[in-house]
């Protein structure tokens, strides 16, 4: 387990201005040590996702206030049949510091068989916030169907948290805006990763727009109290990177389950009915973005034609669309993801 001054250094070391950022990281990598301080001998937890990385990003406030803007993802995986301790009450610790606490909990044989994107950030690049270190495992390789899975996950997730919705509003809050750029980085990010760029900055690694897209996106981040940048990028964003995608496997790919190991389990193919939905919808809104003209009522229009196409529904009264489908299938969908990838 690192020290809380080597967490504090190591989660913002590919931030250019990471020396402004030495105390609010030191506060934030002694929490982290201190709810790894709980957990069992027998036990690990792991701490990944964009601290793992490097590329934690805070947002400071008019008092010289940070406030945290990632999301902090942690790994529990128990020795034992079971954890050791309340796991519930870790993710009631980290929830103090950070808005959002994804929480996932494996035995050590499943997070052996741990592979796709998970495996790579709790494995390749996760760390130990526990007096051990990692679990004994064989490294990750990704390939383009991995990252592909991520890029469909992102398209469900910008249903889900309703953004569409918002931009139509009018909102002019702010998390409004700084979920719109999480949601572009991570897009932009499956892009990056299939020329082998695996954080935000590798910048050298990407090539044009990605880079520029990327770069611009990260500088807004690092301080968001400059312009907002127009919401309708992701949909930019996202037909540069499906015609990547396209490029990559050959053709169109309406799902990242079929035709692959996970296909034979129960559920990949459920992951792959919910991935089908995601694509024809992104895929739909994309083009009408790019072809013109563009807003955000024209994507509501493009967006209830293919919800009716996709279920059926051709009645007067307006079906419930992706947004609610999206967030009532949320849990469901993190769930079979998670044990499709330890179910082969």
């Amino acid at each position: 387990m690192m020290d809380a001054q080597l967490l504090a250094r190591h989660i913002i070391r590919r931030r250019t201005n990471a020396p402004s950022l030495d105390y609010p990281a030191l506060h934030i990598a002694s929490e982290l040590t201190d709810i790894g301080g709980r957990v069992p001998a027998d036990d690990w937890l792991i701490l990944g996702g964009s601290l793992a990385r490097g590329e934690m990003f805070f947002l400071r406030t008019a008092d010289d206030e940070y406030t945290p803007l990632s999301d902090v993802d942690l790994l529990y995986i128990h020795y034992g049949d079971t954890p050791s301790t309340d796991t519930h009450e870790l993710v009631r610790q980290a929830e103090k510091t950070f808005s959002k606490v994804d929480f996932i909990v494996l035995s050590l044989s499943d997070y052996r068989r741990l592979h796709t994107v998970l495996g790579y950030e709790y494995k390749n690049l996760g760390v130990s916030l526990t007096e051990r270190a990692l679990p004994p495992h064989d490294p990750v390789t990704l390939d383009a169907r991995d990252c592909y899975e991520m890029l469909l996950f992102y398209i469900q997730s910008y249903f889900g948290d309703e953004l569409l919705t918002q931009w139509i509003a009018g909102t002019t809050a702010q998390d409004f805006h700084l979920t719109v750029n999480k949601l572009c980085m991570k897009v932009l990010r499956t892009a990056a990763m299939l020329q082998g760029a695996h954080c935000y900055h590798d910048l050298d690694v990407m090539d044009d727009p990605i880079a520029d897209w990327m770069s611009a996106e990260i500088a807004w981040r690092t301080n968001p109290a400059l312009p907002v940048m127009d919401p309708g990028r992701f949909w930019e964003y996202l037909q540069h990177t499906l015609g990547r995608f396209d490029a990559e496997f050959g053709r169109p790919r309406t799902d990242a389950v079929a035709c692959t190991r996970y296909a034979v389990t129960s559920s990949g193919r459920i992951i792959g009915r919910h991935q089908q939905i995601a694509h024809e919808l992104g895929t739909a809104l994309a083009t009408a973005w790019t072809d013109g003209p563009r807003g955000p009522t024209r994507l509501e229009t493009v967006k209830r034609a293919t919800w009716e196409r996709i279920t059926g529904w051709t009645g007067t009264r307006i079906r419930s669309g992706p947004e609610e489908y999206f967030q009532r299938h949320r849990s469901d969908i993190f769930d079979h993801l998670l044990a499709m990838k330890v179910q082969v």
